[in-house]
């Protein structure tokens, strides 16, 4: 989204902007904050103060500023998921794979990490839910419109998510996956986009086996979203999907 239409969605002009960057110029920390505040990232702020974005990189790092911190303000993604985006959506499973029953099955494995996960649904930025919807840019996701803003939403497309993406591996391809040597590379990263870019096989897991899927991955993802210096702030963009599409 350019910097023109994210910042009308709160009544500011990107003159306006400009006036607010040139008046703050000698205070970094004001920009900085301002813009986190609005989910102005980087890339924006370059084209309001049409220098680079190495430039407003360094302009922040000169200050002990991490402009990473203002790269990622979707709630669920921060990358083009393209034709993936099919893979978000509420969960609508009973059962062992409701909403209900998968949180109380990951708060019990989170052990005594168990306030992490009310801090994880919970936290939005103050900009994202001031008019009770999380839109389509909000999400990052784009079939995405209206999802009532509230952390019973974020958990149904967390959940739902994930037993979408395990839904579209089968056991081959999940072992392949577990199995890779090393998870920082580009092999990896396509691995997984080309695994959930087939089209479905058979489901093979059974609702036992891939509530524990769904399960193990929550909490794994859960601790990641919460790693020191992590600066992904999606809540999928530590899962499979969010990998892939990076």
């Amino acid at each position: 989204m350019s910097a023109e239409s994210h910042l009308a969605e709160f009544g500011i002009t990107v003159q306006q902007a400009r006036d607010f960057i040139k008046l703050n110029i000698q205070e970094p920390e004001e920009i900085f904050q301002v813009a986190r505040d609005y989910g102005v990232t980087t890339r924006m702020l370059s084209e309001l103060s049409d220098h680079s974005v190495d430039a407003v990189r360094g302009y922040f790092s000169a200050v002990n500023l991490q402009s990473k911190d203002l790269d990622y303000p979707n709630i669920l993604v921060n990358s083009d998921l393209g034709s993936l985006g099919s893979l978000v959506s509420l969960n609508q499973r009973e059962g062992i794979l409701s909403n209900t029953s998968l949180r109380t099955a990951v708060l019990e494995k989170l052990g005594s990490n168990k306030g992490d996960y009310e801090f994880t649904f919970g936290f939005v930025k103050p900009y994202q839910d001031d008019d009770g919807i999380y839109n389509a840019d909000e999400l990052g996701v784009g079939h995405l419109t209206s999802v009532p803003a509230t952390t019973e939403s974020l958990e149904s497309l967390f959940y739902g998510s994930l037993i979408n993406i395990f839904s579209a591996l089968d056991e081959i391809e999940l072992n392949q996956i577990v199995g890779f040597s090393n998870k920082g590379t580009e092999e990896y990263q396509t691995l997984l986009l080309s695994t959930l870019s087939e089209s479905p096989t058979p489901i093979m897991w059974s609702d036992t086996d891939l509530s524990h899927l769904v399960e193990d991955e929550a909490v794994s993802i859960i601790g990641k979203y919460w790693e020191k210096g992590n600066y992904l702030a999606g809540l999928l963009d530590h899962s499979y999907l969010g990998i892939a599409t990076a």
